[in-house]
């Protein structure tokens, strides 16, 4: 995800990628929005689903020490996952991987230049929970950095081989 957002400032002014225009080039915005929501909205869900399990199965499992939420809080310490528009809610980690799960709505955010357009490296996420409407506004570069950092912290403080040992 994060050579996503790297890569699309580049990638756009190559190709002069820009809404409602036809360029001629091999790469055209109706091509590059549909190929970039697709995979980024793809990877987001996936990651999502994966480690929100993960968290599930690891609160489930007895081990002496191990503070979920301490690993969690640590993974974002510093850093800011997005901001919410609208709804009342904290923005951790976990509560980002249940917006990107059950978004009923997803936009990509936009910079703009004179002759293109990149993609920002956020994504609106839109829901309702309850019948309370939400917004957020997430940065995906600092999501994927503080996913990383969640599993490079566990790494070091679960028994993975107790857990898939006795994983019957």
């Amino acid at each position: 995800m994060q050579s996503l957002v790297h890569g699309s400032k580049t990638f756009c002014e190559k190709h002069k990628i820009k809404w409602g225009e036809e360029t001629g080039q091999e790469f055209e915005w109706e091509y590059y929005f549909g190929w970039l929501k697709t995979t980024l909205c793809e990877h987001l869900i996936r990651s999502s689903i994966t480690l929100r399990m993960f968290q599930d199965i690891l609160n489930g499992y007895d081990q002496e020490g191990l503070d979920l939420d301490a690993h969690q809080m640590a993974a974002i310490d510093g850093l800011t996952l997005g901001v919410v528009h609208e709804g009342t809610f904290k923005l951790t980690l976990r509560e980002a991987f249940n917006k990107i799960i059950h978004a009923t709505d997803t936009q990509l955010d936009w910079n703009e230049e004179t002759d293109f357009q990149w993609w920002s490296g956020r994504v609106w996420l839109l829901g309702n929970n309850r019948g309370a409407e939400w917004k957020l506004e997430l940065d995906v570069e600092v999501f994927a950095i503080a996913s990383n950092r969640l599993i490079d912290s566990l790494g070091s403080d679960v028994d993975w081989h107790h857990l898939y040992k006795y994983d019957t």
